[in-house]
Protein backbone atom coordinates (compact mmCIF):
# COMPACT_ATOMS: atom_id res chain seq x y z
CA UNK A 1 0.00 0.00 0.00
CA UNK A 2 1.47 3.36 -1.44
CA UNK A 3 0.77 6.48 0.43
CA UNK A 4 -0.38 9.83 -2.22
CA UNK A 5 2.02 12.05 -1.91
CA UNK A 6 -0.69 14.58 -2.01
CA UNK A 7 -2.76 13.46 0.05
CA UNK A 8 -0.86 13.05 2.79
CA UNK A 9 0.56 17.01 2.17
CA UNK A 10 -3.25 17.65 2.14
CA UNK A 11 -3.75 16.10 5.82
CA UNK A 12 -0.62 17.97 6.79
CA UNK A 13 -1.79 21.24 5.74
CA UNK A 14 -5.06 20.80 7.20
CA UNK A 15 -3.52 19.32 10.69
CA UNK A 16 -1.33 22.14 10.64
CA UNK A 17 -4.04 25.29 10.15
CA UNK A 18 -6.27 22.96 12.43
CA UNK A 19 -3.89 23.02 15.34
CA UNK A 20 -3.18 26.94 14.75
CA UNK A 21 -7.37 27.58 15.55
CA UNK A 22 -6.73 24.66 17.86
CA UNK A 23 -4.36 27.14 19.77
CA UNK A 24 -6.47 30.07 19.53
CA UNK A 25 -9.46 28.22 20.67
CA UNK A 26 -6.75 26.42 23.80
CA UNK A 27 -6.17 29.96 24.92
CA UNK A 28 -9.61 30.90 24.75
CA UNK A 29 -10.58 27.13 26.93
CA UNK A 30 -7.26 27.79 29.06
CA UNK A 31 -8.20 31.24 29.99
CA UNK A 32 -11.49 30.43 31.56
CA UNK A 33 -10.19 27.60 32.96
CA UNK A 34 -7.78 29.67 35.03
CA UNK A 35 -10.60 31.84 35.81
CA UNK A 36 -12.92 28.63 37.09
CA UNK A 37 -10.49 26.72 38.89
CA UNK A 38 -8.06 29.60 40.22
CA UNK A 39 -10.26 32.96 40.77
CA UNK A 40 -13.28 30.79 41.52
CA UNK A 41 -11.75 28.02 43.32
CA UNK A 42 -13.21 25.12 41.57
CA UNK A 43 -11.60 21.99 40.95
CA UNK A 44 -9.70 20.66 37.84
CA UNK A 45 -12.16 18.53 36.31
CA UNK A 46 -15.16 21.00 36.25
CA UNK A 47 -12.81 23.32 35.25
CA UNK A 48 -11.82 21.52 32.61
CA UNK A 49 -15.32 20.31 31.55
CA UNK A 50 -16.80 23.78 31.29
CA UNK A 51 -13.75 25.75 29.68
CA UNK A 52 -13.28 22.76 27.26
CA UNK A 53 -16.83 23.70 25.54
CA UNK A 54 -15.35 27.17 25.24
CA UNK A 55 -12.62 25.98 23.24
CA UNK A 56 -14.21 23.64 21.07
CA UNK A 57 -16.97 25.34 19.84
CA UNK A 58 -14.95 28.54 18.58
CA UNK A 59 -12.47 25.27 16.63
CA UNK A 60 -15.64 24.11 15.58
CA UNK A 61 -16.80 27.16 13.84
CA UNK A 62 -13.27 28.43 12.89
CA UNK A 63 -12.46 24.94 11.56
CA UNK A 64 -15.18 24.45 9.33
CA UNK A 65 -14.65 25.80 6.04
CA UNK A 66 -10.89 26.64 6.76
CA UNK A 67 -9.53 23.50 7.47
CA UNK A 68 -12.34 20.91 5.99
CA UNK A 69 -13.92 23.24 2.68
CA UNK A 70 -17.72 22.95 4.19
CA UNK A 71 -19.93 25.90 4.72
CA UNK A 72 -20.32 26.48 9.07
CA UNK A 73 -24.17 27.24 7.49
CA UNK A 74 -25.31 24.10 5.69
CA UNK A 75 -22.98 22.09 8.72
CA UNK A 76 -23.80 23.59 11.40
CA UNK A 77 -26.95 20.12 12.41
CA UNK A 78 -23.23 18.41 12.75
CA UNK A 79 -22.34 20.40 15.73
CA UNK A 80 -24.77 17.99 17.90
CA UNK A 81 -22.92 14.80 16.77
CA UNK A 82 -19.19 17.12 17.52
CA UNK A 83 -20.67 18.38 20.96
CA UNK A 84 -21.61 14.77 21.60
CA UNK A 85 -18.32 13.32 20.97
CA UNK A 86 -16.85 16.28 23.06
CA UNK A 87 -18.81 15.14 26.00
CA UNK A 88 -16.63 11.84 25.78
CA UNK A 89 -13.91 13.57 25.06
CA UNK A 90 -13.73 16.17 27.51
CA UNK A 91 -15.46 13.67 30.14
CA UNK A 92 -11.87 11.39 29.83
CA UNK A 93 -9.46 14.30 29.50
CA UNK A 94 -10.86 15.48 32.55
CA UNK A 95 -10.37 12.59 34.43
CA UNK A 96 -7.01 12.20 33.38
CA UNK A 97 -6.17 15.99 34.28
CA UNK A 98 -7.66 15.31 38.13
CA UNK A 99 -5.84 12.08 38.46
CA UNK A 100 -2.59 14.11 36.96
CA UNK A 101 -3.64 16.85 39.01
CA UNK A 102 -3.12 15.18 42.19
CA UNK A 103 -0.05 13.20 41.31
CA UNK A 104 1.26 16.44 40.80
CA UNK A 105 0.11 18.00 43.81
CA UNK A 106 1.51 14.98 45.61
CA UNK A 107 5.17 14.93 43.86
CA UNK A 108 5.14 18.57 44.57
CA UNK A 109 4.44 18.39 47.94
CA UNK A 110 4.96 22.14 48.95
CA UNK A 111 3.04 23.99 46.05
CA UNK A 112 4.45 26.80 45.45
CA UNK A 113 1.86 28.56 43.12
CA UNK A 114 -1.80 28.37 43.67
CA UNK A 115 -3.15 25.80 40.94
CA UNK A 116 0.28 25.08 39.35
CA UNK A 117 -0.92 21.46 39.45
CA UNK A 118 -3.42 21.79 37.88
CA UNK A 119 -2.19 24.05 35.12
CA UNK A 120 0.84 21.46 34.55
CA UNK A 121 -1.68 18.89 34.39
CA UNK A 122 -3.77 21.06 31.49
CA UNK A 123 -0.81 21.33 29.56
CA UNK A 124 -0.03 17.67 29.76
CA UNK A 125 -3.43 15.82 28.20
CA UNK A 126 -3.31 18.91 25.30
CA UNK A 127 -1.72 17.47 23.04
CA UNK A 128 -3.52 13.61 23.11
CA UNK A 129 -6.81 16.18 23.09
CA UNK A 130 -5.80 17.97 19.99
CA UNK A 131 -4.54 15.22 18.22
CA UNK A 132 -7.69 13.23 19.19
CA UNK A 133 -9.91 16.15 18.16
CA UNK A 134 -8.48 16.18 14.75
CA UNK A 135 -8.96 12.91 13.83
CA UNK A 136 -12.67 13.09 15.00
CA UNK A 137 -13.34 16.06 12.86
CA UNK A 138 -11.77 15.06 9.67
CA UNK A 139 -13.77 11.50 10.38
CA UNK A 140 -16.92 13.27 10.74
CA UNK A 141 -16.56 15.84 7.61
CA UNK A 142 -15.42 12.59 5.29
CA UNK A 143 -18.73 10.68 6.69
CA UNK A 144 -20.70 13.76 5.71
CA UNK A 145 -19.01 14.27 2.25
CA UNK A 146 -19.82 10.66 1.52
CA UNK A 147 -23.46 10.46 2.48
CA UNK A 148 -23.74 14.00 0.47
CA UNK A 149 -22.18 11.98 -2.25
CA UNK A 150 -24.53 8.86 -2.26
CA UNK A 151 -27.63 11.48 -2.20
CA UNK A 152 -26.88 13.07 -5.59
Amino acid sequence: MSIDPRKAARALRQFVVFSAFSGVGWLCDFVTFLVLAIFFGGGAFWANFVSSYVGVTFVWFASLKAVFGCAQVARSRLIFAYWGYQLLSILVYSEALRFLENVMKAALAAQLLVGASAILAKCAVTPFNLITNFVFMKCLMQCMHRNEAKNV
